[in-house]
């Protein structure tokens, strides 16, 4: 039985590696990858009797992987993953992940979505342990979980490509607005990376696919969420560094135009540094070189200058104040000077014509030259 089971191991893993490569382009202009499940036979799985179940919290140590913890700094409710969990954590990169225990680990979407969704759960998730593009008609059948078209936080989006016997699988982090958010890892590419898409259009997420349906392993609400999307401005992109200040290392790079989740910030020489994952890599950038994005997931409209109110205009020599001189103006000021007319202080101003601060003859005399067009 030993040699049968050898043998159907090895012969699936030789068609496995032989299979042709099926590659989908991410909107998030990532380079073409492939999803391939890991395809477990009866014949290559252990059976595991219920006293020989493994319990995360009898052989790992899972206590410094919350979700608070190793997702968005300040999450309450359901905290969105939006960085690559780390090489210690046991739901993705020990035995308890079953893809990872069958040598099918990440970067793999259908390792990365199953160790995700026992994150989330804390406790193992009752989903495919096949190829992704099985996933959904899987949990139809045994009716796991309940499934549908309309996105949820921590729902899994199933695909599959066109033409091909393979597919990918994501799971929604945020919905902002009219856009959904995914973490995923891509077989043979991408160990993690984020991407979106319009909240009416899935399939626009996955070149070449049809999108089935997601699963929604749990109803959750969104809990405090600190993370915050920056949009790149600066027109050469901005470095991606190990740590926050231009002493650590450079990691990487994002373009300009591109927008990435800011979880943590930090200050350091000079500039403003932010905490994101873009194409897979993890690290800080300086945020004064991007701009805040709102809630909406839309770039802020620039405020409306208020209108100014308009001021009436002053019009000197205009004693009266009927909007325009006249003799009657030239009148008032002689008879201001001879005591038998009173000015207001705004008058006074207006009558002071030749602006030497004070009203005499001369500023009369302006006017009238001014009504006979010598001045």
């Amino acid at each position: 039985m030993r040699i049968l089971k050898g043998a159907v191991a090895f012969i699936i893993a030789f068609c496995m590696l032989t299979a042709t490569v099926v590659c989908a382009a991410v909107v998030s202009d990532e380079a073409l990858v492939s999803d391939a499940g890991a395809l477990i036979s009866d014949e290559t799985q252990e059976p595991v009797t219920e006293s020989e179940t493994v319990s995360p919290t009898e052989n790992y140590d899972i206590a410094p992987f919350s979700d608070i913890d190793i997702t968005d700094e300040g999450a309450t409710g359901y905290a969105a993953r939006m960085h690559a969990p780390k090489k210690d954590n046991p739901y993705y990169y020990s035995d308890l992940n079953v893809f990872y225990k069958w040598g099918w680990g990440m970067p793999n979407c259908t390792a990365y979505a199953w160790g995700r969704a026992y994150e989330i759960l804390k406790e193992e998730p009752k989903l495919c342990i096949y190829d992704a593009y099985m996933w959904y008609d899987y949990n139809k059948e045994h009716g796991y979980y309940k499934y549908g078209q309309t996105p949820k936080l921590g729902a899994i989006a199933c695909y599959k490509y066109i033409g091909y016997n393979s597919g990918h699988v994501a799971v929604v982090e945020k919905i902002i607005g009219d856009t959904v958010y995914f973490s995923n890892s891509a077989y043979s590419g991408q160990e993690f990376y984020v991407n979106s898409t319009p909240i009416d259009s899935p399939e626009d997420a996955l070149y070449n696919s049809i999108f089935l349906g997601y699963i929604y392993i749990g109803e959750f609400s969104a809990g405090e969420d600190n993370s915050k999307a920056y949009k790149i401005t600066s027109d050469d992109g901005v470095n991606i560094r190990s740590g926050a200040g231009t002493s650590y290392s450079i990691v990487g790079a994002i373009p300009h135009g591109k927008t990435v989740f800011v979880t943590k910030t930090a200050k350091a020489n000079g500039y403003n540094w932010g905490y994101t994952t873009y194409n897979g890599v993890t690290g800080w950038f300086v945020i004064d070189f991007a701009e805040l994005i709102d809630e909406s997931g839309k770039e802020p409209e620039k405020p409306t200058e208020p209108e100014k109110p308009i001021e009436p205009e002053i019009l000197i020599g205009d004693v009266d104040q009927d909007s325009s001189v006249t003799i009657i103006d030239s009148t008032l000021i002689q008879m201001y000077m001879a005591s038998i007319e009173s000015l207001t202080e705004e008058q006074k101003a207006l009558a002071d014509v030749d602006g030497d601060g004070d009203v005499s003859v001369l500023d009369s005399t302006k006017i009238r030259l001014y009504l006979a067009g010598l001045e």
